[in-house]
């Protein structure tokens, strides 16, 4: 019995080293299904990676574009704005001295028409006396005999 016994572990010995053998060359064929499928998403990943990389390289370039174009746009921008203050500057300036004029000339223009009503008037008075021969101002001089120039005057 003990050759059967033998005979019979060698065979368990046999079927388990088979079974055993079995399991490895199944687990072989997992583990390099799996290390396949891992290369397989690596490759794909490093390709997806490639991709977003230059994606990511476009991307930039675009907002560095959008960078300068935004700086110029802000220095033309504070350039008219600057523009603009210094004209609004000048507006007011040239406001206050138009009104300045104005008020210069609006007086000028009451002292002239004071002035011409205040000539016309002795002119007329002056020439009323001329022709009555006689004046009613207290001048000095005789107030029957015209006055030097009065008669001579234009009408």
């Amino acid at each position: 019995m003990a050759d059967g016994a033998s005979a019979a572990a060698k065979a368990r010995a046999g079927y388990q080293a088979s079974k055993n053998l079995d399991n490895i060359v199944r687990k072989f064929g997992e583990l390099t299904a799996e290390r396949e499928k891992r290369a397989k998403t690596h490759e794909d990943a490093m390709h997806n990676l490639i991709r977003t990389q230059q994606e990511l390289d476009d991307k930039e370039k675009e907002l560095k574009a959008c960078t300068l174009k935004y700086e110029k746009f802000m220095k033309d921008l504070k350039e008219k704005q600057a523009r603009r203050d210094e004209l609004r500057e000048q507006t007011e300036e040239a406001k206050r001295q138009m009104r300045a004029f104005m008020a210069s000339v609006k007086d000028t223009c009451r002292k002239t028409t004071y002035l011409a009503e205040d000539v016309k008037g002795k002119y007329h008075a002056a020439e009323r006396a001329a022709e009555r021969g006689w004046s009613c101002r207290q001048t000095g001089s005789s107030v029957l005999t015209p006055r030097p120039g009065v008669l001579s005057t234009p009408r």
